[in-house]
């Protein structure tokens, strides 16, 4: 070939090399900085370093943590957040009573008695409401008893004590427990008896329900002695009142 057709010949193919290079440089271009050129849409498949992400993040998040200049490319994983399940607000409760005494304390002469008002309550019970009542701890000359026994639920009964003319002198504690039927539910209280000599016996004669009684009279009765205002036949001398035929003068 003459010599001025080659020169234009290897122009043309030094450019044809030349052009190959930069294509070639531009397709095998590392990192992500050649995938994502500034203009170029993203590749089909971007894989992101891993970001976990909480639910209502938004994409911009974990994109930004992840170096990723394509936010619709990242997929956050959302994080379970687990939290501790709250205590149960029932709970069984044990079967619980109370019992109570009222007066809680009494004084009486050896030979006299006396008596107390047992309340019971019942805090919890479930399916259960009657409650045992016993005495214990009473002293020898003492007798002692609780009526009705047992009880139903929230009650009252009676305690009552007695005392031999025998018993010695002194200061005795009583206990009175309630036990809930069924269950080992118990309450207890205690009872102070306080007791003191004998009563000495009155020399009056005692009253006759069958005798006639005219003014001036006297006659012993429950420990007193009363004195008739009138005329009277069978009434009893502690039940009359303050106006009426009998008149208390006191102890004997």
């Amino acid at each position: 070939m003459a010599g001025p057709v080659r020169a234009p010949l290897r122009a043309l193919l030094a450019a044809a090399v030349t052009a190959a290079a930069i294509a070639g440089v531009v397709l095998t271009g590392t990192g992500t900085e050649a995938a994502h050129a500034e203009g170029t849409p993203p590749p089909a498949r971007v894989l992101a370093p891993h970001v976990e992400a909480r639910a209502g993040d938004s994409l911009s998040e974990p994109a930004s943590q992840s170096g990723d200049r394509h936010p619709t490319t990242a997929f956050p994983r959302a994080v379970a957040t687990t939290s501790s399940p709250s205590p149960s607000t029932s709970s069984s409760q044990a079967a619980a009573i109370l019992v109570q005494l009222s007066p809680s304390s009494g004084t009486v002469a050896a030979g006299s008695s006396t008596a107390a008002t047992v309340r019971t309550a019942i805090i919890n019970n479930g399916s259960n409401t009657s409650i045992a009542l016993t005495v214990s701890d009473v002293p020898a000359g003492v007798t002692a008893s609780v009526s009705p026994s047992p009880v139903s639920g929230s009650s009252s009964a009676v305690l009552s004590v007695s005392t031999a003319s025998t018993v010695a002198p002194g200061t005795y504690t009583l206990t009175v427990k309630g036990t809930l039927t069924g269950t080992s539910a118990t309450s207890s209280a205690t009872y102070t008896l306080t007791v003191t000599g004998t009563t000495p016996a009155c020399s009056t004669a005692p009253w006759v329900a069958t005798q006639v009684y005219t003014g001036g009279n006297t006659v012993s009765w429950k420990d007193h002695r009363w004195s008739a205002k009138w005329w009277t036949l069978g009434e009893e001398p502690d039940t009359t009142g303050q106006w009426g035929v009998w008149q208390d003068l006191g102890t004997c």
